[in-house]
C-alpha cells in the first residue's frame, strides 16, 4: 500500500510504499482492527472476549502514540501552514468559511484539510476550491501536517483525537460547531476525558454570545482565552445576495423548481444511534399543513445527523417520495439553512443559526422527557422562541397558529437575553487575528 509521507528537506508530501513502522504510527494500527472485530461479533461474545480485545486496543494505541511523539518531536514548524479539522471530515462548517476568507484575500497560507476517504478520493464531488490541499485523516501525512503546521483550526477536538505532541510555538484555535445551543456538552467517556485534556492544548475559543462564553468557561475550558468574533459559518446569513445564490445552488442540486418553497427538518442524534423512533415525522402531513398556512407548493428537505445518516431504516422513511428530499449526504448545513423557508428540529443547535435570518422555526421533540433526563439542557426548551410539539398533530396546530409579528419579537428577546453578537464579520475578524499572530504581534 502507498501512502503520503512528509519530506523535511522540501517540506512537501510524496507517495512512498508503506512500511511496518508507518503502520504503527498511523491510526490503522491504533486499535481499529480490534474494534472492527468487537463491532462485528455477537454481544455475548463481546462480554467474553472484551478484556482481551481491550488489551490489544490499548496496546496498539500506546505504541502509536509513542512513535508519533518520537517522530514529530524535532520537526520544524512551517510558519504559513494551517491545518483544519472538522468532525465531518470534510470542507465544511466554520473551518470552511475561515479558509474561504483566506482564499478570497489571496493570502500566502498553505491550507490543509483533514478529510475522510470519500472526500480525499472524490475531491471533485465536494467542490473543494483550488488552493486547499486534502490529507487523509489518520494517515501518516496527517500527522506530519499537524506536527509542522503553525496553526490548527478545529471545529471540535479533531486535531487532538489521536494524541499529537503540540509545540509551544503552535497555535490551536477552536471554532466549535454550535451557537446558542441548548444541549449540554457531553458524550462517551473517551470524549469527556479528551475534552478535559484539551484545555492544555487549545489556545483560543471562538464565541458568538455571552451565553456561549459562559458555557465554555463553566464546562471544560474555564481558563482558555476567548475570541468574541462570532461564528464564521453564520456570516452568509447576513448577506442577502449570498443567501440568494446559495438557495439557487441547493435548488439546482436537488432539481427543485424556483417557485417551490422548502422546509428543512434536521434532528440531532440520540446516544442510542440505532433507535430512530424519536426522529420520525409525518412529512406529508407537514407538507399539507405548510401549504394551508403559507400557500404555494412545498417540499420537505430532510437531513439526518451524520451519526444517523447510514441508518437504513431511517433513510427508507424518506426515499422515493416526490415531495421529500433526503439531503442527509449534503455536506454544508449552512447552505441548506440559507435555502430553506422554514426550519424544524428537536434539540440541534443549527436552529439557533437559522433564527439569524428571521425565518419561521419550530420544535418537534417526541422524546423530550427522556432527553431531559439523559443529556439535559442549559435552559428550558420553552424559553426558546419556538413552539414545541411532541407529535405530528401538535406540530401542525403550531404551524397553523404561527404569528410572524409575535415570533419576531420573541426572537429579539431571545437573542438579547443570550447577548448574541453575530453581525456577519466573524470570518474577517478570525483571519485578521491569524494574520496578526503570524506577524508576531501581541494578541488582543
Amino acid at each position: 500500500m502507498f501512502i503520503e509521507k512528509y519530506d523535511e528537506e522540501t517540506q512537501q508530501m510524496s507517495l512512498i510504499k508503506e512500511t511496518k513502522k508507518d503502520i504503527w504510527i498511523t491510526a490503522m494500527a491504533e486499535g481499529n482492527f480490534m474494534r472492527k472485530i468487537k463491532w462485528n461479533i455477537h454481544d455475548k461474545m463481546v462480554e467474553i472476549f472484551d478484556p482481551v480485545i481491550q488489551f490489544f486496543i490499548d496496546r496498539d494505541e500506546a505504541i502509536g502514540t509513542r512513535k508519533r511523539r518520537k517522530l514529530l518531536k524535532d520537526m520544524k514548524i512551517v510558519p504559513n501552514r494551517i491545518v483544519f479539522g472538522t468532525f465531518q471530515n470534510c470542507y465544511t462548517c466554520n473551518c470552511k468559511y475561515v479558509a474561504d476568507e483566506i482564499l478570497r484575500r489571496g493570502l500566502d497560507y498553505e491550507l490543509i484539510f483533514l478529510v475522510n476517504g470519500d472526500v480525499y478520493y472524490h475531491k471533485e464531488k465536494y467542490n473543494i476550491p483550488d488552493g486547499v490541499k486534502l490529507v487523509l485523516r489518520g494517515s501518516l501525512a496527517s500527522y506530519f501536517a499537524l506536527g509542522t503546521a503553525k496553526f490548527w483550526v478545529d471545529n471540535a477536538l479533531n486535531c487532538i483525537w489521536k494524541e499529537i505532541p503540540k509545540k509551544p510555538e503552535q497555535i490551536y484555535i477552536d471554532t466549535w460547531h454550535g451557537s446558542l445551543g441548548i444541549k449540554r456538552l457531553g458524550g462517551e467517556k473517551r470524549w469527556i476525558n479528551l475534552a478535559r485534556h484539551s484545555a492544555d492544548f487549545i489556545d483560543y475559543f471562538l464565541t458568538d454570545s455571552v451565553f456561549e462564553e459562559n458555557v465554555f468557561h463553566e464546562s471544560f475550558w474555564p481558563d482558555v482565552p476567548q475570541l468574541h468574533f462570532g461564528h464564521p459559518r453564520n456570516d452568509i446569513l447576513f448577506d442577502g445576495q449570498k443567501m440568494k445564490e446559495l438557495r439557487e445552488k441547493v435548488y439546482e442540486f436537488y432539481h427543485i423548481e424556483p417557485h417551490v418553497r422548502t422546509v428543512l427538518y434536521a434532528p440531532t442524534f440520540r446516544d442510542n444511534k440505532s433507535d430512530v423512533s424519536a426522529i420520525r415525522i409525518d412529512c406529508m402531513m407537514l407538507k399539507d399543513t405548510l401549504e394551508k398556512k403559507f400557500g404555494g407548493e412545498w417540499k420537505v428537505i430532510v437531513k439526518a445527523h451524520m451519526h444517523n445518516r447510514h441508518n437504513v431504516a431511517l433513510r427508507r422513511m424518506f426515499a422515493n417520495r416526490t415531495s421529500i428530499i433526503d439531503a442527509s449526504d449534503y455536506i454544508d448545513m449552512q447552505e441548506l439553512i440559507a435555502a430553506a423557508d422554514v426550519g424544524i428540529t428537536d434539540y440541534s443547535s443549527w436552529i439557533f443559526d437559522f433564527i439569524l435570518k428571521g425565518a419561521p422555526a419550530f420544535i418537534y421533540a417526541r422524546d423530550i422527557k427522556q432527553y431531559i433526563n439523559s443529556r439535559g439542557f442549559y435552559y428550558p426548551l420553552d424559553q426558546t422562541p419556538f413552539s414545541i410539539a411532541e407529535n405530528d398533530e401538535t406540530l401542525s396546530a403550531n404551524i397553523m397558529a404561527f404569528d410572524r409579528e409575535s415570533y419576531a419579537k420573541a426572537l429579539k428577546v431571545f437573542l438579547d437575553d443570550k447577548q448574541c453578537y453575530e453581525d456577519g464579520h466573524a470570518a474577517e475578524r478570525t483571519v485578521d487575528f491569524i494574520c496578526q499572530l503570524s506577524d508576531g504581534q501581541q494578541a488582543q
